[in-house]
C-alpha cells in the first residue's frame, strides 16, 4: 500500500560527484545501507578508466581528466540501467591497478552513479533525480586520502604526495566546477585543523557539515529534529534564489539520526531495508539530509 513502493517500478537515480578522496564511496555505501543492497546498484566511474595503472599514459594524464575515462560508455550504460536493462562492464581493482573480466550488473530500484565526473556531461545530469556533489576541506581531503591510499591501496606516502601536486590543476579545472550543477552540496570541514598534522593518525577529527541545497527543503522541521532530537548547533541561512545553506556542528548518534528520519520522512521509512544501517556523526547527518531530499522528490513524482 506504500505509494513510494509503487513508484519504485521506475528507478530513482542519484548522481554523486566529488574529488578523489572526498568520501564518495563511503557516502554511497551509507545510502546503500539504508535501502539495502538488494534494492541498490552502484555505477562506478572508476570502472571506466581507459588504462590500467601501469600504462604510460598515466604519466601525462590524471584520472581527473575526462579524456582518461570512457564517459560516453559510462553514460550509455547508466541510461541502460535507468531503462531497466542489465549491462556488461569491468571492475577496476584499486589494489592491483587492473580491470577485471566483464561481468553483468542488473538494474534496480535505486541507481547510484558514483564518479569523479558524475555531473560532468549534460546527458548524465539529465538522467538523475538527485544530483549531489561532495566537497571537502582540502587539508581534510588530503588527510583522508593519505590514510586510504597508503593503508588500503598500497601506495607509498611519496607517491600520494606527488599525486596531490600532479592532480591539483585537473581538480580545479574538471571536478570542482561540477558543484554548480548539484541539487545538494555536502561540505565537510575540520573544527580543529591542527589535528590533521598527524599523518599517522587514523582517528577522525571533530567535523562540521555545511549543506547547500538549490531547491530548498523543509528547513523548519529539519532544524527542529537536529536541535531537539540530535542536540546539535544549527545555523540556517535562506538565499535569495530559494536555496538553503545550513551549518551543523556537534556529535550525534545513529539512534538519534534514525529517530529524526522517522519524524522527517514517515512515509519513506517503511520503504527502507528491514534493518537500515544508520551511521553516527556527520555521515549519519548526510544520510538524513539525503533521505529528506529523496522523500521530497518521490512525493513530487507522486503528485505529477
Amino acid at each position: 500500500r506504500n505509494d513510494f513502493f509503487r513508484l519504485s517500478r521506475q528507478s530513482f537515480l542519484i548522481g554523486v560527484a566529488g574529488d578523489s578522496g572526498s568520501g564518495k564511496d563511503t557516502f554511497c555505501d551509507s545510502i546503500t545501507g539504508l535501502f539495502g543492497s538488494h534494492s541498490v546498484v552502484t555505477h562506478s566511474g572508476d570502472d571506466y578508466h581507459l588504462w590500467d595503472r601501469k600504462k604510460p599514459m598515466w604519466q601525462i594524464m590524471t584520472p581527473l581528466n575526462p579524456m582518461a575515462n570512457d564517459l560516453e560508455g559510462y553514460s550509455r550504460d547508466l541510461i541502460s540501467l535507468a531503462d531497466g536493462k542489465s549491462i556488461q562492464t569491468r571492475h577496476y581493482d584499486h589494489e592491483k591497478g587492473q580491470m577485471s573480466q566483464l561481468h553483468k550488473i542488473r538494474s534496480n530500484d535505486f541507481i547510484i552513479a558514483n564518479s569523479l565526473h558524475a555531473l560532468y556531461l549534460p546527458i548524465l545530469r539529465d538522467c538523475y533525480n538527485l544530483k549531489i556533489f561532495l566537497d571537502m576541506d582540502e587539508r581534510l581531503r588530503r588527510h583522508f586520502k593519505l590514510i586510504r591510499d597508503v593503508g588500503q591501496r598500497g601506495h607509498t606516502v611519496k607517491k600520494v604526495l606527488n599525486d596531490f601536486d600532479k592532480r591539483e590543476r585537473d581538480s580545479i579545472r574538471f571536478i570542482h566546477p561540477q558543484a554548480i550543477h548539484a541539487d545538494l552540496v555536502l561540505s565537510l570541514l575540520p573544527i580543529h585543523p591542527h589535528l590533521l598534522e598527524d599523518i599517522d593518525s587514523n582517528k577522525i577529527p571533530p567535523l562540521k557539515l555545511i549543506v547547500k541545497t538549490r531547491h530548498g527543503l523543509n528547513e523548519i522541521a529539519l532544524n527542529r529534529v537536529l536541535v531537539g532530537v540530535c542536540g546539535l548547533h544549527v545555523d540556517i541561512i535562506l538565499s535569495d534564489d530559494g536555496g538553503v545553506n545550513i551549518t551543523i556542528e556537534g556529535e550525534t548518534s545513529a539512534a538519534d539520526i534514525a529517530l529524526s528520519a522517522k519524524m522527517l520522512c514517515p512515509h519513506l521509512i517503511e520503504f527502507l531495508d528491514l534493518n537500515p544501517k544508520w551511521q553516527d556523526g556527520v555521515l549519519g547527518l548526510m544520510q538524513l539530509i539525503t533521505l529528506s531530499h529523496i522523500s521530497q522528490l518521490l512525493t513530487k513524482r507522486f503528485i505529477k
